[in-house]
């Protein structure tokens, strides 16, 4: 009973990105407005989030301690997340060295359209770099990939298992970002390797988080401070 309870759940939580990622390229050709790019992410990131707290907790009866159980404290975990950042930046560099003149990126308008926006707007930049950044992006992501590995090694501990279970998880992030073309599949389906394997070993969720919000917010600072419109 317990095992299927948690493929149902499994199931469940996988459907959360590939329901982005349909959803997404469904409305992508009619535009959004900035207000959108702002509220959808807090909305599906919230409810995603809570919907993760009721599996883990009311159906699999299981301790949200799964998901920070490794020995550490808040400064390890800011440390650990800095150096997880850096490890991104060394990748990010690399990819766009090597794989961007082979595979095709998408550009998304709208979210360059909202990074724009956002330039005017004082109220927009501490939105998105608080709230949205923080739970409707990071801390809904790497939830969700705490999820799936936590959930999956419950039901085997080998080697074999447990590296099926990284490459699943990163098949599932990379493939979430269809809309950003076979670049962005294939170079951010690759980087998750990278929390999904420092996940196994320190089983620490906030160092990912941290990491999250640092490369993604680090990005957008700097198209804020340097595009040129």
């Amino acid at each position: 009973m317990k095992t299927s309870k948690r493929i149902l759940s499994i199931i469940i939580v996988l459907l959360i990105p590939v329901l982005s990622m349909l959803w997404f390229t469904r409305h992508e050709s009619s535009g959004y407005a900035s207000i959108e790019l702002i509220a959808y992410p807090l909305i599906f990131g919230g409810v995603s989030i809570v919907a993760i707290y009721l599996l883990k907790t009311r159906l699999l009866k299981e301790q949200l301690i799964d998901f920070n159980s490794g020995n550490g404290s808040w400064y390890t975990d800011i440390l650990w997340g800095l150096l997880l950042t850096a490890t991104y930046f060394i990748l990010f560099f690399a990819f766009r060295a090597t794989l961007s003149n082979i595979l095709a990126f998408h550009p998304n308008s709208e979210l360059l359209d909202l990074m724009l926006d956002m330039r005017q707007s004082p109220l927009l930049i501490a939105i998105w770099f608080g709230p949205v950044l923080w739970l409707g992006v990071a801390l809904y992501e790497e939830l969700v990939r705490a999820f799936l590995l936590t959930s999956i090694w419950k039901e085997k501990n080998s080697l074999l298992w447990i590296t099926l279970s990284i490459l699943l998880t990163s098949i599932v992030f990379g493939l979430a970002h269809y809309s950003q073309g076979p670049y962005g599949i294939v170079t951010i389906g690759l980087k998750s390797f990278i929390p999904a394997f420092f996940f196994y070993h320190k089983r620490r969720l906030m160092p990912l988080v941290y990491a999250h919000v640092l490369y993604d917010g680090l990005q957008v600072a700097m198209f804020l401070i340097t595009y040129q419109s």
